[in-house]
């Protein structure tokens, strides 16, 4: 078994290192620089990047420079020609870039401390702010890799369906054995519920993404048969450990040994204390999910534009690269992940910067202790999934997760650390940052509309930016009286 795996490792490392560079990307050239120096370009261009940024920063974005060259481009094209907002783009790459890992890879911390690339991801915002548009585009290549499963599945299932109907006899005469129903093979799935997902992981250990419209529906009806029972499921998910589940009125079993479920969606600012506030902010179901919440300050505006396909294509062929690379199983048909670790360098990059988020901890609320306490996991996490894209993308050969691949999963880290203590603004009832911080400080107890947005002219703020904010503020740190009179909630 170990050597079935060691083998196959091989092989991968090899076809990565020496198999022809891809044409499909523009910044592709003929003379192919090795692996070696394109190793030394991308660590001077990563270890510039600034490490622990502050997370308050008001206008800090996605750190799309911690991702590899080619990916990165992917990125700042879709921007460019498709006016996608760089955040939302690249959380849902991230994710998505995870997903096709799915079970086929973990990283080893330590001896007892092994992670799989599982992601709860959040992207909020307004509504009509281009939350969805990105995260169609890059699950697009999950989405054509199922549709040829499905046509895979309907073969299958029709030559089933012919052996099965016929007699005993006929098959003998034909030497053919009763087959297997086939099963279905997906890797994307749609607000499905706890027991149909279940279904649906036993026949994919590979593992699958959850794609849910409003991640609100999801809280809601976590607990639909029972105090906190799907909840315990997705904190065993998010942890890729063993679970179990078992319905008497129809005698199903079903145990999934190695669960490997990722979520994405999205939701509104507005809903924000009911999901992530109160009793669900000590949970810890509300830390697992990372989370999206850039500053928006405009409709999202049609480009000019169009989109090169040779990016669209390179995106395409890296998420089935990814997925579809060969794997070991053991003798219960369970998949072998390739397990990577961590050098010398890399584990004490990731030693500061647990300095840096130990500090963030002892200042923080009971909220954001939870949250500091999760990115440890996915830092580790984080290092595994770019150390894997930059594998794909050809700028490393390593075995090994090395100090580049640390640095930019705590840039990440930090990135997320700052979108949840906007989050953690807002369900504790203050502003967002600090010009709306400034401005809730410059109103008074009681005002009007009108008064508002006097107020906000004076800081350089639009009427609709005011409205919005006045909006997104009734019933966490605003009483709306009546129609365009309001009052500022008692601490």
């Amino acid at each position: 078994m170990a050597e079935s795996l060691s083998v196959n490792f091989s092989a991968l490392m090899e076809s990565l290192t020496s198999s022809a560079p891809s044409k499909a990307c523009p910044t592709a050239k003929e003379d192919t620089p090795s692996v070696e120096n394109a190793m030394e370009r991308e660590k001077q261009r990563v270890l510039q990047a600034p490490l622990n940024k502050s997370p308050t920063a008001p206008d800090a974005t996605f750190p799309v420079d911690a991702f590899p060259k080619k990916i990165a481009e992917i990125a700042e094209s879709f921007v460019e020609n498709e006016g996608f907002n760089m955040d939302f783009l690249c959380a849902s790459m991230l994710t998505v870039f995870a997903t096709a890992m799915g079970n086929l890879w973990e990283v080893r911390f330590s001896a007892t401390f092994h992670l799989s690339p599982i992601i709860y991801m959040v992207i909020i915002g307004p509504p009509s702010c281009g939350k969805t548009p990105p995260l169609r585009q890059v699950e697009k290549p999950l989405q054509e890799l199922d549709m040829e499963s499905d046509e895979a599945y309907r073969r299958a299932r029709d030559e089933y369906d012919r052996i099965s109907n016929m007699t005993t006899q006929k098959r003998e005469q034909q030497h053919l054995e009763l087959p297997k129903p086939p099963h279905h093979q997906e890797l994307l799935v749609i607000n499905t519920t706890i027991e149909q997902l279940f279904g649906i992981l036993s026949h994919n250990p590979h593992g699958v993404l959850m794609f849910v419209n409003e991640l609100n529906a999801l809280v809601s009806n976590m607990n639909r048969y029972g105090k906190g029972s799907d909840e315990a499921y997705w904190l065993e998910f998010f942890d890729g450990n063993q679970v179990k589940y078992e319905r008497k009125s129809n005698d199903e079993y079903i145990s999934i040994l190695h669960p490997y479920v990722s979520i994405i969606g999205g939701t509104q600012p507005g809903l924000l204390p009911k999901m992530f506030g109160g009793e669900r902010a000590n949970s810890g179901f509300t830390s697992r999910f990372l989370k999206v919440f850039p500053k928006i300050t405009s409709m999202p505006r049609w480009k000019h534009g169009d989109m090169p396909q040779v990016y669209i294509d390179e995106w395409d062929r890296i998420i089935r690269q990814v997925d579809t690379m060969d794997h070991a199983l053991d003798i219960n048909g369970e998949i072998i992940p390739r397990s990577l670790e961590f050098s010398k360098k890399a584990k004490n990059i990731l030693y500061d910067w647990e300095e840096h988020i130990a500090q963030k901890w002892n200042e923080a609320d009971d909220y954001m202790q939870g949250v500091c306490g999760k990115l440890k996991t996915y830092v580790i996490r984080f290092c595994l999934i770019l150390h894997v894209m930059r594998m794909v993308c050809r700028e490393t050969s390593s075995e090994e997760i090395d100090e580049l691949s640390a640095h930019a999963a705590c840039r990440l880290a930090d990135y997320f650390l700052m979108m949840d203590q906007r989050v953690n603004n807002l369900i504790s009832k203050r502003p967002v940052d600090e010009v709306h911080q400034l401005f809730f400080d410059k109103l008074p107890k009681s005002f009007t509309t009108a008064e508002a947005i006097s107020l906000g002219q004076l800081l350089d703020l639009s009427d609709r930016t005011v409205k919005r904010f006045l909006k997104d503020g009734v019933g966490i740190y605003l009483v709306k009286n009546r129609r365009g009179i309001y009052t500022k909630k008692d601490e």
